[in-house]
């Protein structure tokens, strides 16, 4: 009896036609003849071939079509492919296995927690909801899991934070052998569905960087590298100082990690005399952002003067130009930007507009505070009456337009300092990410134990998704978009009574994706068996 086969071998898909018998009593077969790669092979041609056999035995190739075919489900297999992939990329196997070594647990908390991360990659929501998508992926979980076992990995994650954090910080260091020169540390704060308070917690209300004063918060002191990948994280309760965090941050930075010498790059929020005096005696470099409104009256005078300005290589004078010295033991570059200078007096323009809006009609707006548009109002004596517009505060304070100011330990370059301290948007990027692609918040947990395992895993989210970016070149929401469209429809034949699984084609992004993590994709067609032997773990 002669047969079709189908070997998949590392250069492509062949076909050849095979004859099986039987001798000395056992099943044998033979080539009677080699069809060549099927990837030599237009659909057109294939269609042409198969309609071209079915002529010769009397029947029409839409015969084998039944008209009964139905859809009866559809999975994502992408995240299956890609967060198994990156298991292995980042050795996660070893890291389970030394945890599970140290306790036992009756579930599978692994697959789980790569279930976890698809959700929060693909569909971020609450557990709850999570726990109700998890019939939508095949290839993620050999079985149904339960809602108080995701909660109870969250807890694992919790305990292990400081083991994970470092298992992956180490990991990218042997995976990519880089030199860690620059840090760059930031702050955020993640908000809670609830205004509920409670004493000693995590969950506190604070000034919020997202506009949700009513809400209960925590504060997350972000440290990240020129690339985005996360270094670590500390969490903090929701009313702390964010210029408070640094210190502690950094502290437990030099304790858990080998880290090399580095420079540490921050904004001016992040620093006060105790932070500058920490890394000072700690031998920590550093490039931040400086005030020089702050500053004093004979040193903002030289920083702002124009005169003492020069240009930068290769930048037009008339664009952009600085000035540095040294001031209190450190040293202050001051650059003059008249691209900043246009958007600092349009910033002012839009205050002083408010401000005149305020002032004719004082009853229909609520009391202004005396910052933001209220700084540049005139009051009476007894600060309790609007007069009118501080002609004096609005000129002194486009005396400062264009300039900022950085203050630096090292002995860079100028030109080195200004590229180092650029590179701070690279944590802002990470904490945009975190927020709208892994939606970090709001969160819906109550004990700091699920908060900290809540963050735990989207920071392996993170780290994850940031790592296919570099790998791939795609935008962060590129890359989902085309692991989401990795799908394989199951299609019941009504005729044939059986059923097979059809893969939705593929674009160019995920082209991309297959390419560079080296993903095996399943075939356009297949039948359950080679489903079950492709994704079973």
């Amino acid at each position: 009896m002669a047969f079709l086969r189908v070997e998949q071998k590392k250069s492509g898909t062949y076909l050849r036609i095979i004859e099986s018998y039987r001798a000395d009593g056992k099943t044998k077969h033979k080539t009677l003849h080699s069809l060549g790669k099927l990837e030599d092979y237009s659909p057109d041609q294939i269609e042409r071939i198969a309609q071209k056999l079915m002529d010769l035995v009397g029947r029409d190739l839409n015969d084998l079509v039944s008209g009964d075919l139905k859809e009866a489900a559809r999975y994502n297999y992408g995240y299956a492919l890609v967060i198994q992939k990156l298991w292995t990329f980042f050795n996660l196997p070893s890291l389970v296995s030394r945890i599970t070594r140290s306790r036992k647990f009756e579930f599978d908390w692994s697959s789980i927690l790569q279930f976890l991360l698809a959700e929060r990659l693909n569909d971020p929501c609450s557990k709850l909801s999570s726990y109700q998508h998890q019939n939508e992926y095949i290839g993620l979980l050999n079985e149904a899991i339960e809602l108080h076992h995701i909660y109870r990995t969250l807890d694992i994650l919790s305990s292990e934070e400081d083991r994970i954090k470092k298992h992956l910080f180490n990991q990218r260091r042997s995976l990519f052998t880089s030199v860690l020169d620059v840090v760059f540390y930031d702050v955020t704060t993640l908000y809670f569905d609830s205004a509920v308070e409670e004493e000693e917690a995590l969950r506190q209300k604070g000034y919020s960087k997202d506009g949700k004063a009513h809400k209960t918060q925590v504060v997350l002191g972000l440290l990240v590298d020129k690339d985005r990948n996360p270094i670590s994280y500390q969490v903090y309760q929701g009313n702390t100082y964010e210029g408070g965090t640094m210190i502690d941050a950094l502290k437990k930075m030099q304790a858990k990690f080998s880290i090399d010498q580095v420079v540490v790059v921050a904004d001016s929020a992040m620093i006060d005399q105790a932070n500058r005096d920490f890394m000072n005696e700690n031998g920590i470099d550093y490039i931040v952002g400086d005030s020089v409104k702050s500053l004093g009256k004979t040193i903002q005078s030289q920083l702002i003067d124009k005169a003492n300005h020069k240009a930068l290589s290769g930048i037009n004078e008339e664009l952009f130009t600085y000035t540095e010295l040294t001031y209190k033991g450190r040293r202050i570059v001051c650059t003059y930007s008249a691209k900043r200078a246009r958007k600092d007096a349009h910033q002012r323009q839009k205050l002083i507009d408010k401000a005149e809006q305020w002032l004719a009609k004082p009853n229909k707006y609520k009391q202004v505070k005396k910052r933001g548009a209220g700084r540049f109002i005139k009051y009476s004596e007894d600060g309790q009456q609007a007069l009118e517009l501080n002609q004096r505060k609005i000129e002194q304070d486009a005396k400062f337009d264009g300039f900022k100011a950085l203050s630096t330990s090292t002995k860079l370059t100028t030109k080195e300092i200004l590229s180092k301290y650029k590179d701070l948007f690279e944590v802002e990027h990470s904490f945009r990410a975190l927020k709208s692609q892994i939606k970090i918040r709001p969160m819906f947990h109550w004990t700091d134990k699920r908060i900290k395992g809540h963050i735990v895993m989207c920071f392996m989210a993170f780290t994850m998704l940031n790592h296919l970016r570099k790998a791939t070149q795609l935008q962060y929401g590129e890359i989902v978009k085309a692991i989401d469209k990795m799908q394989l429809s199951k299609i019941y034949d009504g005729k044939a009574k059986n059923s097979f699984y059809l893969r939705a084609a593929l674009d160019e992004n995920q082209q991309i994706l297959i390419k560079k993590l080296q993903l095996k994709v399943p075939n356009d067609t297949n039948p359950q068996n080679t489903i079950n032997q492709y994704f079973m773990k």
